[in-house]
């Protein structure tokens, strides 16, 4: 019983589906980014995929609401730059920066993975890959896909998921009980 409960809990955890939120979208595209004068569809790349990584784990963000909660929670440094460690209060804990080697690992481990494209001058979130193409939630283009080489190596942020949603959280303490 207890085996068949933690499969489940791998499976609700590892079988994420991320929304695809577009940066540009009329909801939120010219809303200013953090406190700077630049708008999410200019600039809010990173910040678009961070919502979409956060609803993709079970928490009710799109990038207005993660917006105006990053503005109100010190989640901008120097008016717009994303502050990479502020989603933890959120749930997800930064981990770190990868080299592109190690992309796909962490993506196998269940890892939430932001990816530098463009020379570094985009972000998107990672959801799989095939071969030597990382799939991906583009929030500015219409990309499905960068190879590895297309990937600024070494600029990689990874999360873990720190805090499940209330649902799964109840689901984990009835579970608990249940075998106890």
């Amino acid at each position: 019983m207890k085996l068949l409960i933690f499969a489940l809990l791998v499976a609700v955890c590892l079988g994420r589906s991320y929304p695809l939120y577009k940066q540009c979208d009329s909801r939120w595209g010219n809303e200013h980014l953090g406190t700077s004068s630049n708008t999410i569809c200019k600039a809010g790349c990173l910040m678009s995929s961070a919502a979409m990584a956060l609803s993709g784990t079970g928490h009710n963000y799109n990038p207005a609401t993660l917006n105006t909660w990053l503005k109100a929670n010190g989640g901008y440094a120097s008016g717009d730059l994303f502050v990479w460690t502020a989603i933890g209060k959120l749930g997800l804990t930064y981990k770190g920066k990868i080299s592109n080697s190690e992309i796909k690992h962490h993506l196998d481990s269940g890892y939430v993975v932001i990816l530098n494209v463009h020379n570094g001058g985009h972000w998107v979130l990672a959801h799989g890959y095939s071969g030597d193409n990382i799939l991906v939630n583009d929030p500015g283009f219409s990309t499905t896909e960068y190879s590895l080489s297309q990937i600024v190596n070494g600029n990689t942020g990874v999360y873990s998921v720190s805090k499940l949603p209330g649902v799964l959280n109840e689901l984990l303490v009835n579970v608990k009980e249940s075998v106890n």
